[in-house]
């Protein structure tokens, strides 16, 4: 009777593993920067298949950013401060660095990938990359160089539900076995 409780918990356990697998991550992520300062918005395109990247970065009200090869787009109020360089969007780094971070600049940014449907057609579609809240200290920087908003543990939140999940669900079942 042992063993077949011991292989029932484990069968379940592997179930809601392979599940809890299966889900989405979730694409969003906390950034905080001080005024004044740079902060650097990740985004990452390497799993999506193309030859020419086109990203956009947006907030819910205007495009803030935009880069096909060497032609570019910068929205009203963040010209000369929005950049995702060339060289690295072609590895698949379509971060997008913010300069001289403003008050203003607080809030959701998304980017996305703009893909041809078909190699020669003319119709493209929007692929959702990545969202990043980004959150602004008033109190400017004490030392004016350049410095950027690492992501860590104190600036960047990434949920995972699913393994949060899991491990009350496997406490629980623990438990009644």
């Amino acid at each position: 009777m042992k063993t077949m409780t011991s292989l029932l918990y484990t069968t379940v356990i592997l179930s809601i593993a392979a599940f809890a697998g299966s889900l989405p991550v979730p694409s969003h992520i906390f950034i905080s920067a001080r005024v004044g300062s740079s902060a650097v918005l990740p985004c990452d395109w390497r799993n999506v298949s193309t030859q020419s990247p086109h990203v956009v970065w947006q907030t819910i009200s205007e495009t803030v950013f935009e880069r096909r090869g060497e032609a570019l787009y910068q929205g009203e109020g963040y010209e000369d401060r929005v950049d995702v360089p060339e060289d690295q969007l072609l590895k698949g780094d379509c971060s997008l660095e913010l300069k001289n971070v403003r008050p203003e600049d607080a809030g959701m940014y998304e980017s996305f990938l703009l893909v041809r449907r078909r190699k020669r057609s003319l119709r493209t579609k929007r692929v959702f990359l990545q969202s990043v809240e980004l959150s602004v200290d008033e109190k400017p920087e004490e030392d004016s160089s350049d410095r950027v908003a690492v992501a860590d543990d104190a600036g960047v939140n990434s949920h995972y539900p699913q393994v949060i999940a899991l491990s009350l669900l496997s406490s629980s079942l623990f438990h009644l076995f």
